[in-house]
């Protein structure tokens, strides 16, 4: 599926493998650990770095949502607004943001988040996580997107490689390049 302006959503069976993400951190949004944040270099997108906000559905497989670091900026700033509406409980409510609009349910006061036209059902307890973390996510999608240039050139130094390669002294601190060369080979 092509990227829309908007943000990309990956259905159930993508044409590659989602899980060829590179240097993935996850962050998990609740006590199940069903609901989910990550932020990885993206392989089929050459290797940009882009946070996955997603939810594992029994029976369904994920169902996930790429954003880049807009999106995610505006996610942020949309989170006390979003946890507005929640905690009024107004059923039918709704509140637009940047991309992101949040329907509230009559039912269990959860509410909809929409990105376009996919949404990720939330509780409250669910968007004060997200709020608490979202921090922490954007920080680690600022050192990846300092590092994008460190990591191109180790990517391509290493995939012709059959033995470790050893990073320029002057590479970035923020990538542990040891677990990304592991992560290269597993692909191969």
């Amino acid at each position: 599926m092509e990227p829309t302006n908007n943000c990309t959503y990956w259905p159930k069976y993508p044409a590659f493998d989602p899980m060829r993400v590179l240097l993935i951190r996850l962050f998990f949004i609740n006590d199940f650990q069903i609901e989910f944040v990550s932020v990885g270099f993206y392989h089929a997108r050459d290797y940009l770095p882009l946070v996955e906000y997603g939810v594992l559905r029994w029976g369904g497989g994920p169902k996930t949502l790429i954003l880049s670091d807009e999106q995610v900026d505006a996610l942020a700033e949309t989170l006390p607004t979003l946890r507005e509406v929640v905690c009024s409980g107004e059923a039918g409510r709704r509140c637009k943001g940047a991309e992101f609009r949040l329907d509230v349910t009559r039912s269990r006061r959860t509410s909809r988040l929409y990105f376009d036209s996919q949404f990720i059902s939330q509780t409250l307890h669910d968007i004060d996580y997200l709020s608490r973390m979202i921090s922490i996510v954007q920080q680690q999608l600022r050192n990846y997107i300092v590092a994008l240039q460190d990591v191109l050139l180790y990517v391509t130094a290493t995939l012709p490689s059959v033995t470790y390669v050893e990073p320029a002294p002057e590479t970035s601190k923020n990538i542990h390049f040891p677990h990304l060369y592991e992560d290269l080979i597993s692909f191969v």
